[in-house]
């Protein structure tokens, strides 16, 4: 279980590539840039990557040309093992056997208005800034285009995301099941599968805690008068007990 996303803050400030012994495994890590806003808590960081449906698996080819796929993702409780599917017609699937891979999840994110911080009135020393949660996860990727692999992915993509489904008119789960055999084997036809070996995990939550206390409570009730979800979703994120 990868339970320390911190050591990575402290490592990435050396020279060369950081690497220690984990579970029996040596790890390396190259870094995302987390400045003092990384979180260290492997339940934090499990919550942040299952509350998204999709994330953007980076490779670079030899050519050196970086590729981004969009992809439906699930990743298990150790978050030893990341496991999608591209489209067949994605041509990207084909390069990324035995690559290591960049899976960068994105969360919400909200623009900070200097209007609301009251030091604006103090002292007019201050400026806008973004407020985020982001997590990359990298590691070696395998190509799976075997029936059952893919299939036993969808059921479990399937079943993870109905399970979060909130609507009282349709209080039964939709199954993989509820769709004819034929027709899902057609389905499973037009995707491959990949999956990443999880070598590290870095989570950054941006959430205006360099900020004086009265400024970052007046920057997250000015979000909270937002209409957008988005905004009270970084709201919520900037209370001190969700951090």
């Amino acid at each position: 279980m990868l339970q320390n996303v911190r050591v990575f803050v402290a490592l990435s400030c050396g020279t060369g590539i950081p690497a220690f012994r984990f579970h029996g495994l040596d790890l390396l890590f190259r870094f995302m840039y987390v400045s003092a806003f990384g979180i260290d808590d492997h339940l934090a960081v499990l919550g942040a990557v299952r509350a998204v449906g999709v994330g953007h698996l980076v490779t670079v080819s030899d050519s050196g040309v970086p590729e981004s796929t969009t992809l439906p993702f699930i990743v298990d409780d150790s978050m030893s093992t990341l496991r999608a599917h591209f489209a067949r017609a994605n041509s990207h699937w084909r390069q990324v056997d035995g690559l290591s891979a960049l899976m960068i999840v994105p969360g919400p994110d909200a623009y900070i208005s200097p209007n609301w911080y009251p030091s604006k009135v103090e002292h007019q020393r201050v400026v806008p800034t973004s407020n985020y949660e982001l997590v990359h996860l990298r590691g070696a990727v395998t190509v799976h285009d075997d029936p059952e692999w893919k299939l036993r992915l969808v059921r479990d993509l399937t079943d993870h995301h109905e399970r979060l489904v909130d609507d009282p008119d349709s209080p039964r789960a939709w199954s993989v099941d509820d769709a004819p055999r034929d027709f899902i084997d057609k389905q499973l036809a037009a995707i491959v599968g990949v999956e990443i070996a999880i070598t590290s995990a870095e989570l950054k939550r941006k959430m205006s805690q360099n900020k004086p206390d009265a400024d970052r409570q007046g920057a997250a009730s000015g979000l909270r008068r937002s209409t957008h979800s988005v905004d009270l979703a970084v709201a919520e994120l900037m209370d001190p007990a969700e951090r």
